[in-house]
């Protein structure tokens, strides 16, 4: 089946689409969708929906549908993670440096102490009878916002009759092999070279994402906190997720990352995952579903 592609600069990364040439007047109503989620939720821009939440902290705000569900989701994969996921930690990123340009933390300076007793009581109350949302602390959807982009993405591509395509933003794919196509070849990028592959799988329907620090690093920081600790999480390189869905990989991709290699592995038995996850030391853990071919 003849291909079309295209790729925008969106969701802060590159979003690249694939779909039979058929179809490829879709492809602006597939960017529009993402630019709008952008818009949305970005903690970034100072007019989206997200930071209006957060410049009302500690009083019952209105919220819509979709930022009902993106809340509750998030509160729903922090429970079944054992509170390793969490997006109440937009904070303490920028208090590490993190911003919407580049990383401020000197390299010399190392991370504060994280003040435990942040986390109580818990940040965030969700009132679906009344569509209603309190916050006591800003939040972000970093880790499962670019997973939610793909799975709107697929939807909108299903509704209109495509069922054979693959979207990649910055590393994280949703992807669907149409009916007497192959499946598609998904290359593991190197953590430690983004020149070279680890390895590859093959995805017929679902999502994968990986999380890494090697892209986002500065001095003795990394974007993805122990949420336990408000520390750089420590224990993990890398780790590729499988899912059905592309937040639920998003997301368990950054729980089972942060929780370290040890207690990553053993919390992705319990959960609608498959996973390849490297230690800090190299060793290399693979669940019996994620089906990859590991490269020499």
């Amino acid at each position: 089946m003849p291909l079309a592609a295209r790729a925008e600069q969106l969701l802060g990364t590159t979003v690249e689409i694939k779909l039979p040439s058929r179809h490829s007047a879709l492809f602006s109503a597939c960017f529009s969708e993402l630019a709008r989620i952008e818009a949305a939720y970005s903690r970034f821009l100072p007019n989206s929906k997200l930071s209006s939440l957060n410049s009302n902290l500690g009083v019952w705000q209105d919220a819509t549908d979709e930022m009902l569900f993106l809340v509750s989701k998030a509160e729903e994969f922090r429970a079944k993670s054992d509170g390793n996921f969490d997006i109440t930690l937009k904070s303490r990123l920028e208090e590490l440096g993190y911003g919407p340009k580049c990383p401020s933390l000197k390299k010399s300076q190392k991370p504060a102490p994280f003040r435990l007793p942040d986390f109580f009581p818990r940040a965030i109350k969700v009132d679906l009878k009344k569509r209603k949302i309190l916050l006591r602390k800003e939040i972000e959807f970093g880790g499962l916002g670019k997973g939610f982009a793909l799975d709107k993405v697929s939807e909108l591509l299903e509704k209109n009759g495509v069922h054979h395509y693959y979207i990649n933003a910055g590393g994280d794919i949703y992807a669907k092999q149409g009916a007497g196509e192959p499946p598609w070849e998904i290359l593991l990028e190197h953590p430690g070279d983004p020149s070279r592959a680890i390895g590859k799988v093959l995805l017929n329907w679902g999502s994968i994402a990986g999380s890494a620090p090697n892209r986002r690093r500065w001095g003795e920081c990394h974007h993805l906190l122990n949420a336990k600790t408000g520390l750089p999480a420590k224990g993990a390189k890398a780790i590729f997720a499988i899912a059905k869905t592309g937040m639920e990989a998003d997301a368990y991709a950054t729980a089972l990352f942060t929780a370290g290699f040890e207690d990553g592995i053993r919390l992705s038995k319990n959960l609608p995952v498959e996973i390849l996850i490297i230690s800090d030391n190299n060793k290399m853990y693979q669940s019996n579903g994620f089906g990859a071919e590991l490269f020499e």
